[in-house]
C-alpha cells in the first residue's frame, strides 16, 4: 500500500510457495504496518544456486578438436572455443 516496495528473500521451490513465504515474512516484520492484501502484486526473481565446475585447458583443448559427432551445432560450438582460445582451425 502507499506505493512503497519491500523485497525478501526467500528459498522455495514453486512460485507460489515463494510469495506465500514473503508474505509471511511480510506479516512477521514490525517495520511493515500493513499486510499484504488480494491486489498486492509480487515479482519474483530466480537466483539459481551456483555450480562450480572445475576443468582442465588440456581437457578444453581436446573437447575443442574438430568433429562431427554432435552436428552443426557442435560444430559451431568448438569453433568459436578454438577462436576464442586462438587455435588454428
Amino acid at each position: 500500500m502507499g506505493g512503497l516496495e519491500h523485497a525478501v528473500e526467500v528459498d522455495a521451490e514453486t512460485l507460489y510457495e515463494a510469495v506465500a513465504m514473503a508474505v509471511a515474512k511480510f506479516r512477521q516484520d514490525q517495520i511493515n504496518e500493513s499486510s499484504p492484501g488480494n491486489m498486492t502484486e509480487f515479482t519474483v526473481t530466480v537466483f539459481r544456486k551456483p555450480t562450480e565446475h572445475k576443468i582442465r585447458l588440456g581437457q578444453l583443448q581436446k573437447w575443442a578438436e574438430y568433429t562431427v559427432k554432435e552436428g552443426p551445432a557442435g560444430i559451431v560450438k568448438r569453433q568459436r572455443v578454438r577462436k576464442l582460445l586462438g587455435t588454428k582451425e
